[in-house]
């Protein structure tokens, strides 16, 4: 029986923990839960110790849990719902907070302002409250044991070296000056001896000259002493009148003195202030004298101005006028040439051209009519040749294979007004030259090319043939002045030397017509 009522105890009291229990932890977990809110995420490089359930605090008071974790990229995605009532931020932050040294860690909230200051303005901007789903974007994360002990193993090589310095300093110069101090205690220490015993020596030769027969002529001697005093007060006092005079142009000479020095001493703290700021830099002298980098910009001035002055020195000019009679056409095409060459194998190309070709330009007008005897939409097509000056400037690359007898010549550029590229090829010291072109891309059904020759029969004098815009043929009627056309005309040449000759006899003819 008494068995029995003790099981029945037992029993009992096992039911009681049981239900108490079960209502303890349906309160706790409905207190800790709460009614749903919204989950909002963030993401963190490292979410070690962060589990489901973890809580989700703000200034300690508990507003939520964490319900899911999840990998995003490189980085943890963690999403925490959070109470209704709670109120988060745009400008909100998430800091990752240890509670223990056993690497339990939860999350702290702070859930920002409705308005904040805009770090460029200085003006309050408003914020928006996050909902469901959105993210917290400012968070914070709490440095690991990890990380302490990264830069723990950073720091110990840096002491340990700061720690063999001093080591080197105490054993090698600080011991080299105490032994050095001890050595001139030594050696002067013979010195002091001497110095003690001759202070010794005057101080009995003093004594003996005070004393007996000396301190009679001693006592003779202050007696003149006395008498030579009196006839300088004497003197003094008959001459003072000159001794006063005397006395003041002195001391204004000593001041004009005091003044000169004052200034010399002004002058001088001015030259050392000076010298010290050009031995530091400072200033236009002090940077000319200090700073490399500007010796170096001069440097590299200087070397730029040689090279653009040796350019200059072998720049070549070279003036052509050509003129070229076209047989179909029956029509001469004239143009000036200025070529400047500022290298043997390198030349620039300018051309003013005078071609009875002229200058074509297009439209197309669209027609439109409601009649339904004629087509709803006609298409005029007008060509206008207009007669002008064109332009070619060209930049030529020269290859001097052997420039006695061959020459190959490569021009790119604007040629006539038009892109354009050529060739050149020039034998016998450039007596005897093959040019082409091919240029005006869009004039003709075909490129414009041109294929002509010069030979040179005289030092300035050169005859021209070819052929001219050989890919198409002449069309008749009104167009009849394009498509292909055979040339023949001369062209003069004048380099430095010929120019210069020019100029002096020009110069000699209209100074004589002067007079």
């Amino acid at each position: 029986m008494k068995t029995f009522s003790a099981a029945l105890k037992v029993g009992i009291t096992t039911v009681l923990i049981l239900v108490m229990s079960t209502v303890a932890y349906r309160f706790v977990s409905k207190s800790m839960r709460g009614p749903a809110g919204p989950v909002v995420w963030a993401l963190f490089k490292d979410a070690t110790g962060l589990v489901d359930k973890s809580r989700v605090q703000v200034a300690g008071l508990l507003i939520g849990e964490i319900v899911d974790r999840r990998l995003q990229g490189n980085l943890a995605r963690v999403a925490i719902r959070i109470r209704p009532d709670t109120e988060l931020w745009s400008n909100a932050a998430i800091y990752k907070k240890s509670s223990s040294l056993l690497g339990e860690y939860y999350i702290e909230v702070d859930p920002g302002t409705p308005e904040s200051p805009d770090p460029l303005s200085g003006q309050m901007t408003r914020n928006h409250r996050l909902k469901d789903g959105d993210q917290v974007v400012n968070v914070v994360e709490a440095i690991t044991t990890s990380d302490i002990l990264y830069q723990v193993n950073e720091t110990l090589p840096i002491v340990r070296d700061i720690l063999r310095d001093v080591q080197k300093l105490t054993q090698g110069p600080v011991q080299d000056i105490a032994r050095d101090v001890q050595s001139s205690i030594v050696k002067n220490s013979d010195a002091i001896t001497q110095l003690i015993k001759h202070v010794d020596e005057i101080a009995v030769d003093v004594k003996g000259m005070t004393g007996g027969q000396s301190r009679e002529d001693i006592s003779k001697a202050i007696a003149n002493v006395r008498e030579i005093t009196e006839g300088l007060r004497d003197l003094v006092g008959k001459g003072s009148s000159e001794v006063d005079s005397t006395g003041t142009k002195l001391r204004q000479n000593l001041d004009k003195i005091s003044n000169a020095v004052d200034s010399l001493n002004t002058a001088l703290g001015n030259v050392a202030s000076l010298t010290t700021d050009v031995r530091k830099g400072k200033g236009t002298v002090g940077r000319l004298l200090v700073d490399e980098a500007i010796g170096d910009n001069v440097q590299q001035i200087t070397d730029d101005a040689r090279d653009f002055v040796r350019t200059l020195g072998q720049l070549q000019t070279i003036v052509g006028l050509r003129a070229e009679y076209y047989v179909s056409t029956n029509d001469i095409k004239n143009a000036v040439e200025i070529r400047l060459q500022t290298r043997p194998d390198k030349y620039y190309q300018l051309e003013l051209i005078d071609d009875p070709r002229g200058t074509r330009s297009y439209q197309r007008v669209y027609t439109t009519t409601d009649d339904p005897s004629k087509p709803v939409a006609t298409t005029t097509d007008t060509v206008t040749m207009t007669r002008g000056f064109k332009i070619s400037f060209q930049f030529a690359k020269r290859f001097l294979f052997d420039p006695k007898w061959f020459i190959l010549t490569l021009r790119y550029g604007i040629k006539e007004s038009t892109g354009g590229i050529g060739f050149d090829l020039d034998f016998f010291r450039e007596r005897l030259a093959l040019r082409a072109d091919l240029f005006d891309f869009r004039a003709n059904v075909l490129p414009r090319l041109r294929i002509w020759s010069l030979v040179q029969p005289y030092r300035n004098l050169y005859v021209v043939g070819g052929v001219d815009d050989v890919l198409n043929d002449r069309p008749p009627g009104v167009l009849s002045n394009t498509g292909r056309d055979f040339y023949i005309g001369g062209q003069l040449m004048f380099n430095d030397e010929d120019l210069k000759a020019l100029l002096a006899v020009a110069g000699s003819a209209l100074s004589g017509a002067g007079r």
